[in-house]
């Protein structure tokens, strides 16, 4: 089952436009996955509509990138229908670590496509680079220098 919400980057930058729209479209089903799975288990009340928030921020993402795929003559793959937890979700803490490793990914994937595209593709990847960013301080309590790069640039 794909581990989606683990950074799948190691370093290789996706190089084509197709390439990364896709990797965005699997950022982006994992990440409404994986809230729909850490929002049920989050106890606090806040964090419940934080997380459902989030949730549908995703969701309008993956049809923006769907879009920006069928503009482009490609499709989005379909996701998987289960995704494999990394690790038992079964409190406010550990489900804001599994959210932030989400946004982290999400982030990795639009920073990427950020890389690749152009013009007004370009702006719109940035905006949900920052977007993705903000949900990933905001879960994680502190802001990370580049994020989207996060164990991406050499030491």
């Amino acid at each position: 089952m794909p581990r989606c919400w683990r950074s799948r980057y190691d370093g290789r930058l996706m190089t084509t436009l197709p390439d990364a729209l896709r990797a965005v479209a699997a950022a982006e089903n994992a990440a409404i996955y994986g809230y729909s799975v850490a929002g049920a288990r989050l106890r606090d009340r806040k964090l419940r509509g934080a997380a459902r928030a989030d949730y549908d921020v995703h969701r309008a993402q993956l049809q923006a990138v769907t879009a920006w795929l069928s503009d482009r003559g490609a499709t989005v793959p379909a996701p998987p229908p289960v995704y494999e937890l990394p690790e038992q979700i079964n409190d406010n803490a550990t489900a804001a670590a599994f959210l932030t490793r989400l946004e982290e990914a999400t982030a990795a994937a639009y920073a990427d496509l950020v890389a690749v595209a152009a013009g007004s593709l370009r702006r719109a990847a940035a905006l949900a680079l920052q977007s993705a960013a903000v949900r990933e301080s905001s879960w994680r309590g502190k802001p990370v220098p580049f994020p989207g790069l996060v164990g991406r640039l050499p030491s």
